[in-house]
């Protein structure tokens, strides 16, 4: 049959029939040669569906096959690793198979989201200090660590989580193969070196610490290994490398010893680095028995095949639409620096927030394929998901963060950079481009891939919050007053007069101190030795007029995004109209520094480096317990879709009557300009469909995830149970 495109979106009543059917069986454990068949045809009916995989993997425990049932669940799990149903499969299977760990991973995700099941008590002790350290983080929100309200421990062999923080020990995450896992240590700068570890000796435990003090409380990671006893380092003949060692109590000696210079005392701060150079094989012996972190050494040297720096800095939050309406006035250094580079002006964001968006930037891959969306969730991406830092990596890059936020580390977007220096909510960019000089300086002898996240422009909600000083004394009493709700989050704060100067004041800032950066970059750096990008991960609501008196989270204002760039291979003097997207970042550098980029990625090489224009940019909202929201553009139209239902806790959502229209871009959702041909039909619903097929789900629930959320659908799960 030809599709007419009359209709946006039809489920499939034949699936949907079988789905109930199998649900209701399973429910009656009657899995037997009948359910088998009608798995079978639901499979053919369903062909991509992870419901099927959940299904067969319910029938294989069922009859014993724990290592097949494994297999199953964890096909599901790698299309949908938000789901209630897979997390307790995979428990269970991994249970059976005498996987602690691995079921304690997934007794933490169900936990986290479901505050159920019950965990077993003899499993969290056959998961032992590792078992327990990834139920931690998997109970944990997403945008948590080092810092952790979920910290599990046993106390007379009862589970309970307490207010901490991963300090002085790795960060239990699972490192990309052949890395060193990063240990997490307290960010020290020109201080003595254990005072920091003091704070947060006597502040771990307390609510303050957690929930107040790690908004700005610098951490550092560093990829390293724990050693006791005397290490050797071997240095090939001929070569210099720089070592980082930490240590786990205050002033902790070691002597030091190489064939060229005689044994002599070095001295540790507790979960501090410092920095070593050496040149020649290396002894280290400890004073005492104590456990030390010995960095992953920093080969020194640089290769014509590599730029000396090529630099990613993320400016949070800021809103291209409106930032561009007086640039270059409002950002006088940045448009100098890029005047000799390219600017996008058609470049749009996936999500309108931080946590979906940067895995985005650093996979090259849509929230519908990382399936990172849901905050209170902490699954990792896959392995086979390359990062950018990875693949910098693996080019020999040395990758570091002077200056990121913390909110990406669980999911991985952030596991290729040897070291981090991250927070949790404050990157100021005064202090951050401080920092990045320093790095520059210091490790001036080696190829830097070097990324830098400022949270100056980001809008917070006003209760509470500390505005700029300017700000607060040229306002007038009446627009400085105002009635706010706490609870608003900052994607959909209000169109105020005082958070629109704090944007543009925060701006001004951020551009007077990314000058300093820039004025040493050009100081210090050939044109053709460094790469220089400057993007924002989304945009923000705070010029935006709410629609129907909602704000719109995904309109041009919350999702229209920077990216200029400068540097080898990057045309000078260019302001290009081509529609991009966040997701454009990662195959851009992918082309300029030469690593290889998977066919299956969302992103796409513009045209201005040899790559191909876009014909539409996505934009998605898919929080959990909201409608899902879509934005597919062109340069003249916008296809806006919203569905009737709320997502689901694992990101899917049932498109059976959402909302659909095209519009003009400049008239988006006002439904007096809402636009109807086949032509546009045809355009717009296969590219909306595309990414609605990946969340899509047939009007199928789980009784259980739809049970605990009927603050969302409902008292009621399906007349068809």
């Amino acid at each position: 049959m030809t599709d007419d495109f009359s209709v946006f979106w039809r489920n499939d009543e034949r699936a949907s029939a079988l789905f109930y059917d199998l649900l209701a069986r399973s429910e009656q454990d009657a899995y037997d040669d009948n359910f088998l068949a009608q798995l079978a045809a639901y499979r053919e009916a369903a062909p991509t569906s992870e419901r099927a995989d959940i299904f067969a993997a319910k029938y294989l425990l069922h009859h014993g096959d724990a290592e097949n049932a494994a297999v199953c669940a964890e096909r599901a799990y790698r299309r949908r690793p938000v789901n209630y149903e897979v997390w307790l499969l995979l428990a269970e299977a991994y249970r059976q198979l005498d996987r602690p760990v691995d079921a304690l991973t997934m007794y933490g995700y169900a936990y986290g989201l479901y505050l159920s099941p019950e965990i077993p008590t003899d499993l969290l002790m056959r998961g032992g200090t590792e078992g327990l350290d990834r139920l931690s983080i998997a109970a944990g929100i997403g945008t948590g660590v080092p810092t952790t309200q979920t910290r599990a421990c046993l106390v007379d062999q009862t589970l309970e989580f307490q207010l901490d923080a991963f300090v002085g020990e790795y960060l239990p995450l699972t490192p990309p193969e052949g890395s060193a896992l990063h240990w997490v240590a307290a960010y020290v700068d020109n201080a003595f070196l254990s005072d920091p570890s003091r704070v947060i000796e006597k502040m771990r435990h307390t609510d303050v610490f957690v929930d107040r003090m790690q908004r700005d409380y610098p951490f550092c990671l560093q990829k390293a290994q724990e050693v006791r006893g005397r290490v050797t380092i071997e240095v090939p003949e001929g070569a210099e490398v720089i070592l980082p060692i930490a240590g786990t109590e205050p002033l902790q000696e070691l002597t030091i010893t190489t064939e060229t210079q005689p044994p002599a005392s070095a001295y540790l701060g507790k979960w501090a680095f410092s920095q070593f150079r050496l040149t020649g094989t290396t002894e280290i012996t400890p004073a005492s028995d104590a456990v030390y972190a010995v960095g992953t050494p920093i080969c020194l040297g640089h290769s014509p095949a590599r730029r000396k720096l090529v630099l990613n800095i993320l400016i949070d939050g800021l809103a291209w639409n409106i930032a561009r309406t007086r640039f270059p006035d409002a950002l006088p250094n940045i448009a100098r620096f890029f005047a000799r580079g390219t600017i996008f002006d058609q470049h749009f964001s996936t999500s309108e927030c931080t946590y979906p968006s940067l895995p985005v930037i650093e996979t090259g891959h849509y929230p519908i394929h990382t399936q990172v969306f849901n905050e209170r969730d902490s699954h990792e991406i896959p392995l086979d998901i390359k990062t950018i830092s990875e693949c910098m990596t693996d080019l020999g890059y040395y990758a570091a963060a002077p200056a990121g936020a913390s909110d990406s580390l669980c999911c991985g977007a952030l596991r290729g950079y040897d070291q981090l220096n991250v927070t949790a909510w404050k990157q100021p960019s005064a202090e951050c481009v401080d920092r990045t000089i320093m790095q520059l300086e210091t490790f001036d002898e080696t190829d830097q891939f070097l990324y830098l996240h400022l949270s100056d422009v980001h809008p917070w909600n006003a209760k509470g919050l500390k505005f700029h000083p300017a700000v607060e004394t040229h306002l007038p009493l009446s627009e400085r007053l105002f009635e706010i709700d706490e609870h608003i989050a900052s994607v959909r704060l209000p169109r105020l007069k005082i958070y629109q100067e704090q944007f543009w004041r925060s701006l001004r800032r951020v551009d007077r101190n990314l000058a300093q950066l820039f004025t040493y970059i050009e100081e210090h750096y050939a044109e053709e030795e460094y790469l220089v990008s400057v993007y924002s991960d989304h945009g923000n609501s705070i010029f935006s007029t709410p629609v129907n008196g909602v704000m719109d989270v995904i309109a041009e204002n919350s999702t229209r995004a920077l990216w200029m760039m400068r540097g080898a291979g990057v045309p000078a003097g260019r302001i290009v109209n081509e529609l991009t997207s966040t997701a454009d970042l990662y195959p851009t550098l992918g082309a300029l520094c030469g690593f290889p980029v998977a066919e299956d990625i969302d992103g796409n090489l513009p045209a201005i480096f040899g790559g191909k224009e876009r014909d539409a940019v996505y934009s998605m909202s898919m929080f959990p317990g909201q409608t899902y929201k879509l934005a597919v553009r062109t340069h003249d139209y916008a296809l806006r879709l919203e569905t009737r239902e709320k997502v689901d806790e694992d990101g899917t959502v049932d498109f059976a009557d959402a909302h659909v229209g095209i519009y003009p871009r400049a008239h988006e959702l006002e439904e007096d300009y809402a636009l109807d041909s086949a032509e546009l039909r045809a355009f717009f619903y296969p590219r909306a469909r595309s990414i609605a097929r990946e969340i899509a789900n047939n009007g199928e629930f789980w009784p259980a995830m739809r049970e605990a959320r009927p603050e969302w659908f409902g008292n009621s799960t399906k007349e068809h149970l």
